[in-house]
């Protein structure tokens, strides 16, 4: 025991006496493991944001996109637990004109929320229209905006009671404040969810389209603005959602194992030429009864040390990066990312550790002792 804590002195205070030398290491750890951190968080963007355009039961309902300006367009009558959501690009001039995703939801929507700091929606608001709204943080933060202060659309002012995860862009509304807000705008994008056999209670597939058609009619019978853009089965969109799901994931874990092979390739060659360099303090350890293995374990911890380092310094500098890049959007360092990320990192120095430890264990401590020409 005395021995290994001895070892562990000797590690510490070979760090103290080659600082240079070890920040060039953790850089160099750095450099190799940015990107794979990059992909990682992109790949939980990707999660995220099909996370939110999905949700149980998708598969069994009809979707219907329009454009119109009528927001009574759909007779609710017509079809029992449907969801009528609005859109609209607003241009918020008090916000550097900034343009501001704007949606309008009602109290059957059916896409998941995102996780809210405050609270959502009461029930008594969607039925009433009342003027509250929720903010995503990234605008909060840059426009000085937080819970209790309002938010101008149009001529309303609307409160601010709850703030959105950053993944989720813009501001949701209730359906009749929008309403109320928009009245007067002829360019407002509708979308409409029906669960099938909900639409005059048919069940078989062609009168579930044939219905959703028949809304679809009403629709622009109702608005003769109106103009349908899709109407879509639901089955169709959630299936769309997988496939451009696995495909992010395949093309990001394409790029990260690139990276990584990378990483493995200059680490490698970095951790080689380290114990070359170490192989004398090895060989006279060894050489005063140190075991193999008490050897194998400060050379572990010294490479953990500087690859917690690299770690920390990733998870700290690869948000600000990506906001400079414009790629603030495109990653999500959460729980799952940074976990997922730590252990790879861990793992990878820890294999190459071992490998170039096996190196230096085919020589004997003889030729380890044996002392270079100077040149």
């Amino acid at each position: 025991m005395r021995r290994i804590r001895y070892l562990f002195h000797q590690v510490f205070q070979k760090v103290r006496a080659e600082k240079r030398r070890y920040v060039l290491y953790v850089f160099s750890f750095y450099a190799g493991l940015l990107l794979p951190a990059f992909c990682i968080a992109n790949i939980r963007s990707v999660d995220r944001v099909i996370y939110y355009t999905t949700f149980e039961g998708m598969e069994n309902t009809v979707q219907i996109d329009w454009l119109g300006e009528r927001f009574d367009a759909v007779d609710e009558e017509a079809a029992k637990g449907m969801s009528v959501s609005a859109y609209y690009e607003e241009d918020m001039a008090e916000w550097n004109h900034q343009y501001v995703l704007v949606e309008g939801i009602d109290g059957h929507y059916f896409y998941p929320l995102p996780k809210v700091s405050g609270r959502t929606f009461a029930e008594n608001e969607f039925e009433n229209g009342e003027n509250v709204c929720l903010l995503n943080r990234r605008y909060a933060r840059e426009y000085s905006c937080g819970i209790g202060d309002k938010v101008k659309l149009r001529e309303e002012q609307f409160e601010v009671i709850g703030l959105m995860e950053d993944e989720y862009s813009g501001i949701i509304l209730p359906y009749r404040a929008m309403e109320r807000a928009y009245r007067k705008e002829s360019l407002i994008q509708f979308s409409c969810i029906v669960p099938k056999g909900a639409a005059a209670g048919e069940k078989d597939a062609a009168a579930e389209k044939g219905a959703a058609k028949g809304i679809a009619r009403q629709i622009e019978g109702a608005d003769e603005t109106a103009e349908i853009l899709e109407v879509t089965q639901g089955e169709t969109l959630y299936e769309n959602a997988l496939a451009a799901k696995m495909r992010w994931r395949f093309l990001r874990g394409a790029a990260a194992g690139a990276a990584l092979l990378f990483f493995i390739l200059n680490e490698s060659i970095v951790l080689t030429g380290k114990l070359e360099n170490e192989q004398q303090v090895i060989g006279v350890n060894m050489a005063l009864g140190a075991a193999e293995g008490e050897v194998k374990l400060c050379l572990l911890f010294e490479t953990l040390m500087l690859t917690a380092a690299a770690v920390s310094l990733v998870l700290l500098t690869a948000f600000p990066l990506a906001k400079i890049f414009g790629l603030g959007s495109a990653v999500v360092l959460d729980r799952e990312a940074v976990f997922a990320f730590s252990v790879m990192s861990f793992l990878m120095c820890g294999i190459l550790t071992w490998a170039a430890m096996r190196a230096v264990r085919r020589k004997s401590i003889s030729m380890m002792l044996r002392v270079r020409d100077m040149q």
